[in-house]
């Protein structure tokens, strides 16, 4: 007997976007985390375009768009002179297949705060202070051992509890990968007086050294980054805001500028570990617990996020017994290898940004920065990150005819009329929801709707659409059918309706 379908361990942006998951699929839950207050640091910064698709889902991405800015020019300095503002953010505009096209910048903690309120909506919480200190499992449940003395029995348990994760380390999982012994970053939030609130701020070296200033939307502070090596001051100290202000000012020469009001102060080494496996058993691991990377575009906060949102449909079906537990392994096949490639493109945007080696020196001062310049580069860069072109095309769960959009790609959304109401709707607004979609293009296959509610009920929605323009953005033609996975990825593309109810009855049970 279990005490819960799903233990969550870790309150932060995975922890919860996974429980907002679970709750509004009635599984039962309960998120714990180990600190006894919720704490007030900027951490990861931005929120990617993907990720607030993700959030359009679960209800609350007008809180973030509210709450968060997506106008920041970067002012960029070389040895103390100002050599470029760089508009990455500018420029950009929704597109009917992108509603949300660049990165919104504000602190983490507002970004579990606009996610802690959602999950009370839905009748969670986190519950403080609960640390786990072992676990064990056997082929029906997990048994979590906590400080307190208090045991929990859960179905599954999920560990959300970033890169020093105890789940991961009683779980038996290893987390290979370089941890640098040479470099680190102070990191802190700060108020700043003798700089203008209207852009951030970077300054390099030619002795490798660097200092940032990031301003952080909604609030009165900044995110102060700086990085340090073996034998330079600040080598070995503890952060404080005497050795933030003296450090700055001796790379930057800005005596004018002070820096006050610390609410964090930080240090953390450059690393790049990625866990050889994201199950063991009963145990799941997501986010940091199972990828560290550095500090490049928010890429890791965003990265697990997405980790929780591929998991939690299958874990609710799995949990139900509506689905087979070889669901879940998919988990694992389709998002480690998207952390993989996460962990290269972050790893190479630090060496473009940060390193001053002869040829990258060259590279970025006479071809990616004059390049940044161009707001066609700055947009494409953007656009790389977003995390929108992530997809799974090579997992068994895609399957069926290639497309413009085919199985295993994001399902983009388009302007439409709601095949039931007929007003002004978008396929976003017809995805909504923790059910399976399917979309019947210009033609509709006799009994195949009536069929699937039969069998499946209130987990799948199918629509009818007339020619315009979701056929032109998906390249179908009459009688194509696209199957639309809860988490927002193609599943089937085909024109056989007997298709869609056969793969239905490998994942759904009727």
């Amino acid at each position: 007997m279990t005490d819960v379908d799903v233990l969550v361990v870790g309150g932060g942006p995975t922890g919860l976007t996974l429980a907002c998951e679970l709750a509004r699929r009635g599984v039962t839950f309960r998120v714990i985390d180990r600190s006894p207050e919720f704490h007030h640091q900027s951490r990861g910064k931005g929120i990617q375009p993907r990720s607030l698709e993700v959030f359009d889902d679960l209800g609350v991405v007008q809180d973030f768009l509210d709450a968060g800015a997506s106008e920041m020019p970067a002012r960029i300095h070389m040895d103390r002179r100002f050599i470029a503002e760089l508009h990455l953010l500018a420029g950009a505009r929704s597109r009917p297949d992108v509603p949300y096209p660049t990165l919104v910048l504000l602190p983490q903690w507002r970004t579990e705060q606009i996610l802690r309120a959602r999950l009370a909506e839905l009748g969670g919480h986190v519950e403080r202070g609960l640390r786990l200190t072992g676990l064990k499992q056997s082929d029906s449940q997990v048994v979590a051992q906590l400080a307190t003395g208090e045991v929990i029995h859960a179905s599954y348990l999920v560990g959300c509890d970033g890169g020093g994760s105890a789940v991961r380390e009683a779980a038996g999982i290893t987390f290979p990968g370089l941890v640098s012994e040479t470099e680190h970053y102070l990191l802190g939030d700060v108020e700043v007086d003798g700089l203008p609130r209207d852009g951030s701020y970077v300054w390099y070296a030619a002795d490798e050294s660097s200092v940032g200033l990031a301003l952080l939307p909604g609030t009165s502070a900044w995110q102060f980054g700086l990085t340090v090596r073996p034998g330079e001051e600040g080598a070995g100290q503890e952060p404080s805001l005497e050795l933030f202000q003296r450090l700055f000012a001796q790379r930057t020469g800005r005596t004018d500028v002070r820096l006050h009001n610390a609410t964090w102060l930080s240090r953390f080494s450059y690393k790049v570990r990625l866990a050889d496996r994201y199950r063991a058993g009963r145990v799941f691991i997501a986010g940091d617990a199972a990828h560290v990377h550095p500090i490049a575009g928010g890429l890791g906060m965003n990265t697990g996020i997405q980790d929780a949102y591929n998991l939690g449909w299958k874990l609710a079906l799995a949990v139900r017994g509506q689905a087979p537990h070889s669901l879940l392994d998919t988990y694992e096949r389709e998002r480690r290898p998207v952390a993989e490639s996460v962990l290269k493109t972050s790893g190479a945007g630090m060496t473009a940004l940060f390193s001053t080696k002869p040829l990258m020196t060259f590279l970025r001062d006479w071809i990616i920065l004059p390049l940044m310049r161009n707001p066609a580069v700055t947009r494409a860069i953007v656009s790389k990150t977003s995390q929108l072109s992530v997809n799974y095309r090579d997992s068994e769960l895609s399957v069926g005819d290639k497309g413009k959009v085919r199985p295993g790609d994001r399902a983009p959304d388009s302007p439409c009329r709601h095949p039931v109401t007929g007003e002004r709707s978008r396929l976003f607004d017809l995805f909504r929801g923790p059910h399976f979609t399917l979309l019947q293009f210009d033609a509709v296959v006799p009994g195949l709707a009536e069929c699937l509610d039969r069998l499946h009920g209130n987990d799948i929605r199918v629509y009818q659409l007339e020619s315009g323009p979701p056929s032109r953005r998906y390249g179908a033609g009459r009688g194509t059918l696209v199957l639309v996975r809860p988490d927002g990825y193609v599943a089937v593309r085909t024109r056989s309706g007997d298709a869609v109810v056969d793969y239905l009855k490998t994942i759904l049970v009727a």
